[in-house]
């Protein structure tokens, strides 16, 4: 065993020459100089070997800082341990631990993250197939390209490569993608995962920018196949007829121009029967502004239908499923094409679009959005009826939920135009039911 030499002072050391000197202090402790490559050691035996253990640079330690260094490591060979085995020890600990958080920084572990956070607060309550839509686009869309890449190093760039074929493809599978991988970037960077504040999956921000040229290239949306405004009261009266909570589903759709979203959802604690109102919440919206007017005033038809309603005993819903939950997204859709099959079988035409059908050259079959909106709004300001100026048009659009068209959105116009908004669709559910006893 290296013998404990005299204690050298910092001064001496510095005018050693070069070569292998015992600095003393510690027992083995040496060092090593040779010009700018000088460094601290500890030689020690270990199960009768001779060992040099590197303490560290002699430039960037003081000979104070090295002596306490070695006497650590002179501390762990008397207590029977290899210093050298011990730091290759720490050494891939500590990589094994820089492993573990560049595995949980991952996008892929992000977004899982994001989506237990969601189903721990049940926001996918009323929508029993959203975890595992969102869970699907992003397994078959995102992870692929996105999944294994930090998220502290994604750009919008990655976001671009990660939705453009996509988008030229299927665009609106794309939207709701890019919707999808917004709000795991905005939830991440709340709680300072991602450092970089931009979220590269806003198209307001770089993505936007990057994406111009793509813009031009997606399919041109068409409208949703609509009934002719003077068939929509054989339409009600064909309905009307019908008892399933489906059926109900759709005719309450239709005298609410809502978007079946919230009236598949819909459930008695939104509704105010006595002030004849039902204020669809933020979840069930298009539109997920917090400040936004979600306000339908029901008319006397529409009032009526709830009121004799069944209701299931167990189910929140106004409209449920046979198992009491929510109606699946088809169920209004299955509904309006058996009715359409029925009346095709009755005079070979069924429940087309006329207009859209002679555009396109072949039969477009209604659907329950363009029937519960559009043919609201074509028939809100017919001119054969009069409606173009018996209406305030303005107050249409506010029964449809459409927010102010202006450069500040409505921000300085809060009139809620109730009276006008009830006289509308009163004239619409009246419209509705005209020839429901003909």
């Amino acid at each position: 065993m290296p013998k404990t030499a005299k204690e050298l002072s910092a001064q001496a050391v510095k005018y050693l020459p070069d070569g292998t000197h015992a600095l003393g202090g510690v027992k083995g402790f040496y060092l090593r100089k040779n010009g700018s490559a000088s460094y601290y050691l500890l030689r020690y035996l270990f199960n009768g070997t001779r060992k040099d253990f590197t303490i560290g640079s002699y430039s960037s330690l003081s000979l104070a800082q090295a002596k306490v260094l070695a006497r650590k490591a002179r501390e762990l060979v008397e207590s029977g341990v290899d210093p050298i085995i011990n730091r290759q020890q720490a050494r891939e600990q500590k990589a094994l631990e820089k492993q573990k958080q560049l595995q949980q920084a991952l996008f892929s572990t992000i977004a899982e993250n994001w989506m237990q956070d969601r189903v721990k607060a049940d926001y996918w309550v009323n929508n029993k197939r959203g975890e595992s839509r969102a869970r699907s686009l992003l397994t078959t869309y995102a992870y692929p390209t996105l999944g294994k890449k930090e998220i502290n190093k994604i750009t919008a760039e990655d976001i671009r490569d990660c939705i453009a074929q996509l988008w030229q493809e299927h665009t609106e599978t794309a939207k709701k993608l890019k919707s999808l991988l917004r709000k795991i970037f905005q939830w991440a960077i709340a709680l300072k995962i991602r450092t970089d504040k931009e979220n590269p999956a806003d198209m307001s921000n770089s993505l936007g920018i990057l994406m111009e040229s793509l813009q031009n290239k997606k399919r041109s949306k068409e409208n949703h196949s609509a009934c002719a405004v003077n068939e929509l009261p054989d339409l009600m009266k064909a309905v009307h007829h019908h008892f399933s909570f489906s059926a109900k589903a759709f005719e309450f759709a239709i005298l609410t121009a809502s978007r079946s979203k919230a009236v598949r959802l819909a459930q008695w604690k939104e509704f105010d029967l006595e002030k004849g109102i039902w204020v669809i919440p933020v979840e069930h919206d298009k539109i997920k502004a917090p400040n936004r007017d979600r306000t339908i005033f029901l008319s006397k038809q529409a009032l009526q239908l709830l009121q004799v309603l069944p209701r299931l005993s167990g189910s929140e819903y106004v409209f449920p499923a046979q198992h009491g939950g929510a109606l699946s997204t088809m169920a209004l859709t299955m509904f309006l094409r058996g009715l359409h099959e029925k009346k095709f079988a009755e005079d070979g035409t069924g429940w087309i679009d006329p207009i859209k059908t002679e555009k396109t050259g072949q039969p477009c079959i209604i659907t329950v959005h363009g029937t519960a909106r559009a043919t609201f709004r074509t028939w809100a300001k017919d001119d054969e009826l009069g409606n173009n100026r018996k209406f305030d048009q303005e107050a249409v659009e506010l029964c449809l939920l459409h927010s102010k068209n202006d450069a500040y959105n409505g921000a300085y116009d809060r009139a809620k135009l109730e009276k006008e908004r009830r006289f509308v669709m009163d004239c619409w559910g009246k419209y509705c039911y005209s020839r429901l006893n003909k």
